[in-house]
């Protein structure tokens, strides 16, 4: 079942996973998420904040 998370929730992910020394697909495969979610809700915080992630 699909999962909807708001650009907060996707926030704190993203700087979970930059907080971890893990890679974002060993990230995404321990937690369950799509990378292409992640991707997504990167670039959606990317372009809403201009530059929020590295």
């Amino acid at each position: 079942m699909r999962k909807t998370r708001s650009l907060e929730q996707w926030r704190s992910i993203i700087e979970e996973q930059q907080a971890s020394d893990l890679t974002i697909t060993e990230f995404c495969q321990q937690h369950a998420l799509s990378k292409t979610s992640f991707y997504a809700a990167r670039s959606k915080l990317n372009a809403s904040s201009g530059s929020f992630v590295r």
